[in-house]
């Protein structure tokens, strides 16, 4: 009964509407995944009885508990979930301030949530001052859905104090509540049908491919004309593999020495011929597409821009500037990752890592040091789709913004 409720790893909806409460409240515990997702939801509507057995789920990542803490949200557990915030590890803090947006968005909070929240985003920035990671943009988005009067100063003081905040979203909040009083859109995703909020991640069957028709005939050729040489068909671009799926924390807010073996790089282009012309990293921290940048994409690219360069020679084998837009893509999506340790791949794939890399893709391209300058824009451009069609496919709805800078810059 269990494995008709998924397909192909995706929600399959109405057998989810006929499992019966109970029977998905009793098999919760020992589930895990896609399938744990599929029972919270039903345990939703067994009542206030499901709240211990979706509180021990707010612990996992992807959609077990993005939708154990939806449907914590609509049940009556304000307190048990800010109960466990204040001490809980990375998952149980963003799944809980997920549920308290649900709350919010569904009229069912207690005075008692905006001085805990306001307390709680406090704590998010001592936590990025110290070294881990905050979740200060979660802990304000249920504030923003209640219209919290002192949102703009929250949002202000993450900013300045959390350098990896997702900023984007902390200015959509703060943008929200200023245009009408409370974020409607947030409220009104929260608050819909579950078919809706984890529209994502349910089953559609594919459509039927239509029958090819026959190719036309061919006319015969004649016997005194010669067909053209057929010219060699080029080679492929290297493919681009899905988005890592995000680390669960990151240790600190920066990279760890032993990120990359320097030595191992110089030893694998010995014998492979000089080595590329170096990119002269001063001159791009002196060009005005760096100055453009926030200082949170400034701090990360100036980290990550030599590494990638390094990167480049390594395994592809050319100089950065080099690159087409696919291998730049590939090399932010394939080779990136392997050569990080886990708990830093969040950050070199932070939305404002991407804009440090389309900064430095416009210098090359500005400057002619690039040999394919725009595709290097281009490529980073697939990057964010790849990243925020991963996002859609988990169910994070406030996850962060991969929203591509150059059309939030255009007119309206």
């Amino acid at each position: 009964m269990l494995n008709d409720l998924l397909r192909d790893g995706k929600l399959l909806a109405d057998p989810i509407d006929a499992l019966a409460p109970a029977t998905a409240l009793q098999e919760l515990p020992a589930a895990s995944g896609e399938l744990a997702g599929a029972l919270a939801i039903v345990s939703a509507r067994s009542g206030a009885v499901a709240i211990p057995a979706l509180l021990a789920k707010l612990s996992e990542d992807g959609l077990a508990g993005t939708a154990a803490a939806w449907a914590l949200g609509q049940l009556d557990s304000e307190a048990a979930v800010c109960a466990l915030i204040p001490e809980g590890r990375l998952d149980v803090r963003q799944n809980g301030y997920h549920t308290l947006a649900v709350l919010a968005a569904r009229g069912k909070t207690s005075p008692a949530l905006i001085p805990f929240l306001t307390a709680q985003v406090q704590a998010e920035i001592q936590r990025a001052k110290g070294g881990g990671t905050g979740l200060a943009e979660y802990a304000c988005k249920p504030l923003a859905i209640l219209g919290h009067a002192q949102l703009g100063e929250l949002v202000q003081q993450v900013i300045e104090n959390d350098r990896f905040c997702d900023r984007y979203e902390l200015d959509r909040q703060r943008s929200a509540v200023a245009s009408h009083g409370r974020d409607r859109d947030a409220q009104r995703e929260l608050s819909a049908p579950w078919r809706s909020v984890f529209a994502d991640n349910l089953y559609v069957e594919p459509a039927p491919v239509a029958a090819k028709p026959p190719p036309p005939a061919k006319a015969p050729v004649p016997a005194n004309r010669l067909a053209p040489p057929r010219a060699a068909p080029r080679a492929p671009a290297p493919p681009v593999a899905p988005p890592p799926t995000p680390a669960a924390d990151l240790a600190d807010d920066g990279l760890d020495d032993g990120a990359l073996d320097d030595s191992a790089v110089d030893a694998e282009l010995a014998g492979e011929g000089a080595a590329p012309q170096p990119i002269d990293w001063k001159a791009f921290a002196e060009s005005p597409e760096f100055a453009a940048l926030s200082p949170q994409s400034q701090g990360l690219v100036t980290q990550l821009g030599p590494l990638l360069e390094q990167l480049a020679a390594q395994a592809i084998r050319a100089a950065l500037s080099d690159l087409s837009g696919q291998e730049f893509a590939a090399l932010l999506l394939q080779v990136l990752p392997q050569a990080l340790q886990p708990q830093h791949v969040q950050m070199a794939l932070h939305p404002h890592a991407l804009n440090g890399y389309q900064a430095m893709a416009r210098w090359f391209a500005s400057t002619g040091i690039a040999t394919h300058g725009e595709e290097l824009v281009a490529g980073v451009k697939l990057v964010r789709q790849q990243l925020r069609d991963q996002m859609r496919k988990t169910g994070n709805l406030g996850g962060p913004d991969y929203s591509d800078p150059d059309e939030a810059a255009a007119p309206a």
